[in-house]
């Protein structure tokens, strides 16, 4: 098969979860820099070190405006001779558009692909090349990233041959599954994620960035950096990322509000995803004094919210 006869065969595909199963993922894109100044070029503007990337290895990272607010955040991969930025679809014109207007007279190339694809591996049973979380292998599947989270589970660059390859895997114990399981997994993983609805809605500590792997503080300057780096050394945020569950049969909007019983704002939605019991598990930005208070979206009261960061912080 190939990407357009998966992705049709996947909107098919049973809910089931069990066993090993291959997500196309066509609400990700890519973003191609390359040039020999792409490195310079990224490690200036992205609130990880890229310096520190090595060669089929990934990284999470953000995309600050000037006040800190995150216009992005997306799994920067290092390849031989390029840098890929995976994100979701809804932002990758824009984000190609806002690096190319700090291109100036850098010597690189923006682009979004169009023959590459993103996919993702949930695979208990099966053992992959990269055993490493965020390094990549390339293997007959295209390049095969581990990714974090409870259950054994990697992210794929692939073209049209290892599409096909893949398709081959569903004749034996692979199944193919919804796009929204890998979403869960995500979620459940504590990866933060920013689409069109909450650009520039959140600093990186509201959604855990910082805490996920995705900031480094010891590298030089970069838009927003000012702000990230004094909320980290003369302060402490008063916002964490939550995980919520409640029940219901449709997802919440992106940014859309978390309130007390009073009607108070308490946080925003991030991003939610139906679990396996088909209930509703929810990334929350959240004011660190909800913790043990109750707390609804559009009047519908959530069954558990637990702050996902461990240290003892105060609003």
């Amino acid at each position: 098969m190939n990407w357009q006869q998966l992705t049709d065969q996947q909107s098919q595909s049973s809910p089931d979860t069990e066993g090993n199963l291959i997500i196309p993922l066509p609400a990700s894109r890519i973003i191609q820099v390359m040039g020999e100044e792409a490195k310079s070029f990224l490690q200036n503007l992205l609130t990880n070190d890229v310096n520190a990337l090595q060669v089929n290895q990934s990284q999470l990272s953000g995309f600050c405006n000037p006040k800190g607010r995150l216009l992005s955040i997306f799994q920067l991969l290092r390849r031989e001779d390029d840098y890929l930025i995976i994100l979701p679809a809804d932002l990758a014109d824009a984000i190609s558009q806002r690096l190319t207007m700090f291109k100036l007279r850098s010597k690189v190339d923006i682009k979004l692909l169009e023959d590459s694809y993103v996919l993702g591996l949930i695979h208990p049973t099966a053992t992959l090349e990269s055993t490493e979380i965020w390094q990549g292998q390339v293997c007959e599947a295209g390049l095969v990233i581990l990714q974090p989270g409870e259950t054994p589970r990697s992210l794929v660059i692939a073209d049209e041959e290892n599409v096909q390859t893949l398709s081959g895997w569903l004749e034996n114990d692979w199944r193919l599954a919804p796009e929204a399981v890998w979403q869960r997994h995500d979620i459940e993983a504590g990866l933060p994620m920013v689409f069109a609805e909450s650009k520039e809605a959140f600093t990186p500590q509201q959604v855990n960035l910082d805490l996920a792997g995705g900031v480094s503080f010891k590298k030089g300057c970069y838009p927003g950096q000012e702000v990230v780096a004094r909320l980290h050394y003369l302060g402490k945020p008063s916002r964490r990322l939550f995980l919520g569950r409640l029940e219901g049969n449709s997802l919440p909007a992106i940014n859309s509000v978390v309130t007390n019983a009073e009607g108070d704002t308490l946080g925003h939605v991030v991003q939610a995803q139906f679990d396996a019991e088909q209930t509703l598990v929810c990334q929350l930005s959240m004011k660190l004094s909800a913790a043990g208070k109750t707390a609804q979206i559009d009047n519908q009261v959530l069954t558990s919210l637990t702050a996902m960061v461990e240290e003892a912080e105060t609003d």
